[in-house]
Formats: structure tokens, C-alpha cells, sequence
């Protein structure tokens, strides 16, 4: 049984899970300001959140599926 509850908090995960998952955050944004020149700003955003989906759900399905 783990007891890495007893070791981090829930910030603590939250946290870890941000910061990787934040790469996809970058990409994301930066595919989204290339792909549509007149909004950048807001394609920006939207494709970064949806990079930040993208790597969590990449992430969450590797460590409960794949390891």
C-alpha cells in the first residue's frame, strides 16, 4: 500500500501535476498563436488549455494504465 497521501499534501500533488503538465501548456499556446495569426491572444489561450488537457490526460492514462 502506498502512503504517498502521508508524504504530500493535496497541494502538493496539484502542484506536481501543473508543472508537468505545463510543457504541454507552452506548445499548446504557442501552436495556437501560430495557427491563427489574427487572434492571437485568445487562440493562444485556448489552445493552451487545451495542451494542459491534452498532457494531463497523457499523463494520467500512462501512470494508471501503462506503468
Amino acid at each position: 500500500m502506498s502512503d504517498i497521501g502521508s508524504i504530500f499534501s493535496t497541494t502538493d500533488l496539484i502542484l506536481m501535476a501543473l508543472v508537468a503538465c505545463a510543457p504541454g501548456f507552452v506548445v499548446g499556446a504557442a501552436l495556437g498563436a501560430w495557427k491563427n495569426p489574427g487572434h492571437r491572444l485568445s487562440s493562444a489561450a485556448i489552445f493552451g488549455f487545451a495542451g494542459l488537457a491534452l498532457a494531463f490526460a497523457g499523463w494520467w492514462i500512462y501512470l494508471t494504465q501503462i506503468k
